[in-house]
């Protein structure tokens, strides 16, 4: 199996601010999801009419426990949807979610959104619960797992082999050691074994020291340009790893409020995708991967894992972005 580009989408609902107010509900999947805002549906339908304009298909993890959070019977049609357009469905989980439900039905819950900070015996049973519900909306087992916030350790590791999945993308270079909980150890981008679990890691790149520049970012359209991006596939794919991108079900609009109000289209990110989807299409330097086909390739052993150091991405238009960015985030722009 070539090296190759994942393009990835975590489908979720924010909680919208509810933990903190009793009056407000988690963000409705409406918004969260399909973007419906007016006639224009921004969220999946957008993202997927840009892959099937250029012919790719994505992996979507999707998030298990949307019931949860009050929206009971949305989690198959969105399955449903990405399935007839012919995209790959794998697991999601926020332990808030599920633990949002426990306490609208007054059972005992934790508040913590990192999976890494359950039990072993609490994350064994939400993958668990979470496969068996991706299984019933798709009629396959999930292959693949994604933790979110990228709260994912060494144990949920251990998990995830003892619950049968054997592929996760939940760690990540630049946030090791924080809100990703493996152990900040020696920085990689993508493959490798974790017992009988294979990891492919959330790509990142190493910024130059300038002021204003984070040391590192993970590929995420929303934080770096088309170019820094294509450049940090060139050279991942280029040292023989595979490249991991990141968006989400929300990523292509803006709201206004934390209950996602007003949506309108983010232009810029919205740009960045589809040059990226075209010039993987077009340049085809590098073949696209879902996981699903990643994990065929594991079982049938034609995939050899390969993880590489971080590469440095020393392009001018960091700093330009910087400023699109700080633009850009303003809701009217």
């Amino acid at each position: 199996m070539n090296r190759g580009v994942f393009i990835t989408f975590d489908v979720e609902c924010s909680m919208g601010g509810a933990w903190r107010d009793p009056s407000l509900k988690p963000v409705p999947p409406s918004r969260a999801v399909w973007g419906e805002f007016g006639d224009r549906s921004l969220g999946l339908p957008l993202i997927v009419e840009i892959l099937e304009r250029h012919a790719l298909a994505a992996t979507f993890f999707v998030e298990a426990f949307i019931r949860e959070q009050g929206y009971p019977g949305e989690t198959e049609r969105i399955c449903e949807y990405l399935l007839n357009h012919g995209q790959d469905v794998q697991l999601h989980i926020h332990p808030n979610h599920r633990h949002y439900g426990l306490k609208q039905r007054g059972q005992p819950f934790s508040k913590t959104d990192q999976m890494a900070d359950l039990s072993p015996a609490e994350q064994l049973a939400l993958l668990h619960e979470g496969a068996d519900r991706i299984q019933r909306w798709t009629g396959r087992r999930p292959a693949a797992f994604r933790a979110g916030n990228m709260g994912a350790s060494e144990e949920t590791l251990k998990q995830l082999e003892a619950s049968g999945i054997p592929i996760d993308s939940s760690y990540t270079f630049p946030y090791a050691g924080g809100q990703c909980r493996f152990g900040p150890g020696e920085p990689y981008n993508g493959s490798k074994w974790y017992g009988r679990v294979l990891e492919l890691a959330l790509s990142g790149l190493r910024q130059p020291r300038w002021p204003g520049l984070r040391p590192a970012k993970p590929l995420d359209l929303m934080g770096i340009s088309f170019k820094e991006c294509r450049d940090a596939v060139r050279l991942i794919c280029g040292a023989g790893a595979d490249a991991v991108l990141i968006l989400h079900s929300f990523s292509l609009f803006k709201v206004r409020t934390i209950q996602y109000d007003g949506g309108r289209l983010n232009r810029i990110v919205t740009r960045r995708l589809d040059r990226f989807c075209e010039w993987l299409a077009t340049a085809r330097e590098f073949p696209t991967r879902t996981f699903a086909e990643l994990a065929e390739a594991v079982a049938d052993g034609s995939y050899e894992p390969c993880h590489r150091p971080p590469c440095l991405v020393k392009h001018p238009r960091a700093i330009v972005r910087k400023a699109v960015q700080a633009w850009n985030n303003l809701y009217w722009t």
